[in-house]
């Protein structure tokens, strides 16, 4: 009787260490989900912080004035992050489609103007055939020629006078100030003499000039030179004081 007893006694504190083994695991079962909630809480709170990051640094330098859904940039290129996704606007329904974030863009959105920027894009509609455009399809400004006054030359000619020399010092100066700038240099004819003639003498005046700055420490790199002959006159080439003024150089400045 008392081994049957024991037996029984043996059972049942088997029956009640297996309970506590269920109740033990139980508890890691339930700390191991807690822990995993909470990593993917924290995980989704730094997700948070994140974007709101990188959110507050874009902010400055986007150009959200029409409300688009994507984020882009004051020249309306679209932000993009590591991986090349668009980034856009959680706040704001989608209500544009850019192919170049994966959108399927509708056939109908046309380009009137031909500048290569959709009409739903082009904030200048209308451009002129042929004008240089950005990503907004607005016309890129662009530095106007500055005309050598002063740097004329005597009837063919090609040699400087102190006259030109006094101006083309006052270039060179502007010049070793702003080392990233380059130009071209122009020469121009009137119209006594035959084309080719008149196309070979433009060519020695824009080449004279280029030898006078480089001598004032320009870079030759820096400078480039065209004749044109007695095609781009800016003055009558039937008077004596017109023939005189086009007998000049130009200097076009190109941005760096």
């Amino acid at each position: 009787m008392k081994r049957v007893e024991g037996g029984a006694q043996s059972r049942s504190g088997g029956r009640a260490q297996a309970r506590r083994h269920r109740r033990i695991n139980k508890n890691r079962v339930g700390e191991i989900a807690m822990n995993t909630l909470q990593s993917g809480y924290r995980r989704v709170l730094v997700g948070v912080a994140v974007l709101g990051l990188f959110g507050c640094a874009a902010s400055p330098d986007t150009d959200k004035a029409d409300g688009g859904y994507y984020v882009t940039n004051p020249d309306g290129e679209v932000y993009k992050d590591a991986a090349g996704n668009c980034w856009h606007d959680p706040n704001v329904e989608k209500n544009e489609m850019r192919a170049e974030c994966g959108d399927q863009v509708a056939q109908t959105d046309g380009d009137d103007d031909g500048d290569g920027v959709p009409n739903s894009r082009d904030r200048c509609p209308g451009t002129p055939m042929g004008t240089e455009v950005d990503a907004r399809g607005c016309p890129i400004e662009k530095q106007a020629p500055i005309v050598l006054k002063g740097v004329t030359f005597e009837f063919d000619s090609a040699r400087l006078t102190s006259q030109a020399e006094g101006r083309l010092d006052n270039v060179a100066e502007a010049l070793q100030s702003s080392a990233s700038m380059s130009v071209r240099v122009s020469g121009h004819t009137d119209s006594i003499g035959s084309d080719s003639y008149n196309k070979q003498l433009s060519q020695d005046r824009a080449d004279s000039v280029k030898r006078y700055l480089v001598d004032q420490g320009i870079e030759s790199t820096r400078l480039t030179t065209m004749g044109y002959g007695e095609s781009r006159p800016v003055a009558s080439n039937d008077t004596a004081a017109g023939r005189a003024q086009n007998r000049r150089v130009e200097l076009d400045v190109m941005n760096p």
